[in-house]
């Protein structure tokens, strides 16, 4: 799989949690980039788990329901250009 692929993935996902107050669950991230064709589910899955690795996301299981919310993780500082930090305010 190409690169710009997954990092546009992975930016969609940022963006998506970005724009919202609460955390988004895996299915609702999943129906958008499924329902539009975007992507599959596994490259989906494995952006998100490159988020979480990353601290750029962290992820909370609730009654079998696996919810995504944004962090504010300094550490993840150094992988982004500064344009983007000062976007996601980390």
């Amino acid at each position: 799989m190409l690169s710009e692929p997954m990092t546009l993935y992975k930016l969609m996902n940022l963006y998506m949690l970005k724009q919202v107050n609460f955390p988004l669950t895996n299915a609702q991230l999943s129906g958008f980039f499924l329902d539009r064709e975007y992507t599959t589910y596994f490259t989906l899955q494995q952006a998100l788990n490159e988020l979480l690795e990353a601290g750029l996301i962290k992820m909370q299981t609730l009654h079998n329901s696996t919810r995504y919310e944004i962090t504010r993780n300094s550490s993840a500082r150094r992988f982004l250009p500064p344009s983007l930090r000062i976007w996601m305010n980390i």
